[in-house]
């Protein structure tokens, strides 16, 4: 398409979806970014350069009308498409037909019975401006290209060929524009000093604030507070700020957006939360755990992303002055809309329950789409062909899992296969470099049994001290939370010699072992398995080390330097220079005495088997079922038969079914998944599936996903051993690719029907379809949000050529009860 503005021609446009979530180029390649946050988030701190202040609303005094507007936008640059659409309406005015369908109610031309919702005045984005990490190359492509290519043509599609007026734009950080440590926000928000060289420029939109928190003074009394609150935290900084803006103005009428939501998927905050500190250090009222109550002399609107789809929760005639909102649909992908607690009543939810249980069961039944996302396919294959690879020619593997449900014979591996000129002789000599003798595993299963007793005494003190320090904070865990009360009874000196002695004392066994005369050597793999959990238990000694550091430095703060004594700081130099080594030492030394090949694949395929054996049900238990409190088994035995499945289903069919049941068993398979994504999303539920209906849904996934699983793994099992070849090999690759799409299509359709994996499930659909803004007319007494919802996004021909039209989402009102709205 090439379209003109000021006679300045626009080349082809390339509207990237989604970013890939599944593990794809984009997050691997910011991974060390996102692990930096997540270990040092709370060290990372980029506010000391910033100096908030109380900025003043544009065009204050124009209120022709007595209505002032404004827009708001979060968790933007995604799919482009999407972002371009959003862009465009927050550059136009936009003109609500009284007489249409909800999905034809917004236009961007004016019509009989239309009232006109006028551009904002300003544009305020509510953080995660950008995907995976919000860099300035991040921002430039999926930020600054939609909302400049929405500029343009809005300018060339007028018929007085005019752009749009420069606003001013203001936003709050989130998580993804932490990543960056706030660079790329900086350059995309603040206000430019002295040169603009390193701003990013937003065509007719202009920065103006200081910092990553602000407070804005609006007409008729009102205010907004954005908070820089990462995780619902706030720190002393912004605390005494906003404590000042309370003091210098009224906060009876207000607007909190916040980057995370207070009240999101049907659940209520936990009344020791973060946010919940958050709101009383500021002395505003909790309203989200008080059902939406709020004194008549108040009216709030909290609103937050994050979570990327429309939620709202009062803001009805019960509770007429406060509103808690989530609206994150700027441009990122989907997070299903249907994912729901059932604590709190939502008021208005889009999409639909329905509509979103269909868009995204589309999407993540859909194999190809899973494999395009990201690159569950190669982690799949890897596994595939690492775990056949195991089972047929290392000599210490096959010894042991060869011979386990199916014996495998030896005729079929390849010395027992190969003959002379035989092109797959180069696995006949593979398998005799990882040939070993495997003598009985018994006298080491004591050692065994030690480290792995030891490993959990560490895991136990290193869960007692996160977050020790810290009186108000307890963990999660039963057990850990009474060892934490318990250990806070004792004086600090008493806290450090319990530490210190009982690890210690955990850790003599190792001496024994050490200087322990032993003929036997241990089986070659029960030998990579006590070297890899001799060096976990370094690794958590490392851990533990750092635990207790970070305590030092919290006690630190109000503790005399005088009476920090250097006696103190013993049990680093303990931990981490003489036990850590220690192990890891002892593990390689004693445990390593196998040909290095033997040994290199041995370690390999127990670190992959180790981290997709606990990894995948774990990942279950703990991410799956994170939403949940009780009844979280059900996400446990949801990750055991995934892993079951991802392991078993390439290795079984390439070791005993032949080429035609290869063929006609994976066809099947895949078939079966394309019935049931039509079945659970077909036109038959012809209601919004909500609890207990959806969990009626989320059982007959599971009992569909359950027989197709048994079918493929009986069917792989009932044939006979199939020699090992190249081509083998290879199958197990290719196999190993398509049943983890297909598996994991299936382990996320059915944790989302249950309540979970919603993160991930969006992720995996990567749908542009159902976002949304929302433009906000603020009155003297009342405030009336008008949502807008994009179904499916226009192109950019389509906005020239066309009428496009969108959806009044919500409509609500929240007002001061005891006076008129003016």
């Amino acid at each position: 398409m090439n379209n003109t503005n000021n006679n300045n021609p626009v080349t082809d446009r390339d509207f990237k979806k989604p970013v890939s979530w599944l593990m794809g180029r984009e997050l691997l390649a910011g991974l060390k970014y996102i692990a930096a946050y997540s270990f040092m988030g709370d060290k990372l701190d980029a506010k000391d350069w910033m100096q908030a202040s109380i900025e003043e609303a544009p065009a204050i005094d124009d209120v022709p009308d007595g209505t002032y507007w404004f827009d708001f936008i979060a968790d933007t640059g995604d799919g482009m498409k999407a972002v371009y659409n959003v862009a465009y309406l927050c550059m136009s005015d936009l003109w609500l037909n009284q007489n249409a369908t909800a999905e034809q109610a917004i236009g961007l031309e004016a019509g009989a019975a239309s009232e006109k919702l006028p551009r904002g005045k300003f544009l305020f984005v509510g953080g995660d401006t950008a995907y995976h990490i919000a860099d300035v190359a991040s921002l430039k492509e999926r930020f600054q290209t939609p909302f400049n290519w929405a500029f343009d043509d809005i300018g060339a599609n007028k018929s007085n060929a005019v752009p749009p007026e420069q606003r001013p734009i203001y936003a709050i950080p989130a998580n993804h524009d932490y990543y960056d440590a706030l660079d790329g926000f900086n350059r995309q928000f603040r206000k430019p000093f002295g040169t603009t060289s390193g701003q990013i420029a937003l065509k007719g939109f202009e920065s103006r604030q200081q910092a990553s928190y602000l407070t804005l003074k609006l007409p008729f009394g009102w205010q907004l507070w954005g908070f820089d609150s990462q995780n619902g935290k706030m720190d002393l900084r912004q605390t005494d700020f906003f404590q000042s803006c309370a003091r210098q103005r009224a906060t009876d009428k207000l607007i909190v957006v916040t980057p995370e939501p207070n009240t999101v998927f049907g659940k209520q905050q936990a009344p020791d939360a973060a946010i919940v500190t958050t709101f009383n250090d500021l002395g505003l009222p909790l309203s989200f755990l008080q059902d939406g109550e709020l004194d008549g002399n108040q009216c709030r609107l909290d609103l937050a992303g994050d979570i990327h789809h429309y939620e709202r929760y009062w803001g009805d005639e019960k509770r007429p002055n406060y509103a808690s909102v989530v609206a994150g649909g700027g441009g990122a992908f989907l997070h299903p809309s249907h994912t729901d607690i059932g604590e709190v009543d939502k008021l208005a939810t889009y999409p639909s329950h329905l509509d979103s249980h269909r868009t995204i069961t589309q999407r993540i039944l859909n194999p190809w789409a899973i494999a395009t996302g990201g690159f569950v396919w190669l982690a799949g294959s890897v596994l595939a062909l690492l775990s056949y690879f195991a089972l047929t020619v290392p000599e210490s593997t096959w010894s042991i899992f060869g011979q386990w449900l199916k014996p495998f014979p030896a005729a079929n591996r390849p010395l027992g296969a190969v003959a002379p000129g035989d092109p797959n002789g180069i696995l006949a000599r593979i398998q005799i470099a990882l040939t070993v003798d495997t003598p009985p595993d018994g006298a080491y299963l004591g050692d065994l049994a030690y480290i792995l007793l030891y490993i959990g005494f560490l895991v136990a003190w290193i869960l007692c001290l996160h977050n020790f320090g810290k009186s108000d904070q307890k963990s999660s865990i039963p057990l850990i939370a009474a060892l934490q009360d318990r250990l806070r009874s004792f004086s600090r000196l008493a806290q450090r010699r319990l530490l210190v002695l009982s690890v210690l004392t955990a850790s003599l066994p190792l001496l024994k072992l050490i200087f322990l005369q032993r003929v036997a050597i241990p089986n070659a793999f029960l030998a990579s398995i006590l070297i890899e959990l001799f060096s976990i238990a370094a690794l958590l000694l490392f851990v533990l080390n750092r635990k207790y550091s970070d305590l030092l430095n919290e006690r630190a703060v109000d503790t005399p330097f005088n009476q920090f004594a250097k006696f103190y700081l013993y049990p680093l130099w303990i931990f981490g220079g003489i036990l850590a080594p220690l192990f890891a030492g002892y593990g390689f030394l004693h445990y390593g005495v196998y040909p290095v090949s033997v040994m290199t694949f041995n370690l390999l395929i127990v670190l992959v088997w180790s981290l997709i054996v606990l990894g995948l049900p774990a990942l279950g238990y703990f991410i799956g079922g994170a939403l949940l409190t009780q009844n979280k088994k059900i996400f446990l035995g949801i990750g055991v038969w995934h892993m079951v499945l991802q392991v078993a289903t390439p290795v079984w069919l390439t070791l005993y079914a032949d080429w035609p049941a290869l063929l006609i068993i994976s066809a099947l398979a895949v078939a079966a998944t394309e019935y049931a994504r039509r079945h659970f999303s077909a036109d038959n539920i012809s209601t919004d599936p909500k609890l207990p209906e959806q969990q009626t849904i989320g059982k007959r996934l599971f009992i569909a996903w359950g027989a197709l699983g048994a079918t493929v793994l009986i069917a792989a099992f009932l044939g006979t051993p199939m020699t090992v070849t190249l081509c083998r090999l290879l199958s197990a690759f290719v196999l190993g690719a398509l049943f983890s799409c297909i598996w994991f299509g299936w382990y996320l359709a059915v944790s989302l029907a249950f309540n979970g994996h919603n993160n991930e499930a969006g992720g995996g659909a990567r749908s542009e379809n159902y976002r949304h803004m929302i433009r906000i007319a603020l009155r003297q007494n009342s405030l009336t949000a008008y949502v807008i919802g994009i179904d499916k996004p226009y192109t950019d021909a389509e906005f020239k050529t066309g009428k496009p039209t969108f959806r009044l989402v919500d409509k609500f009102t929240i007002e001061l009860p005891s006076k008129s709205t003016g």
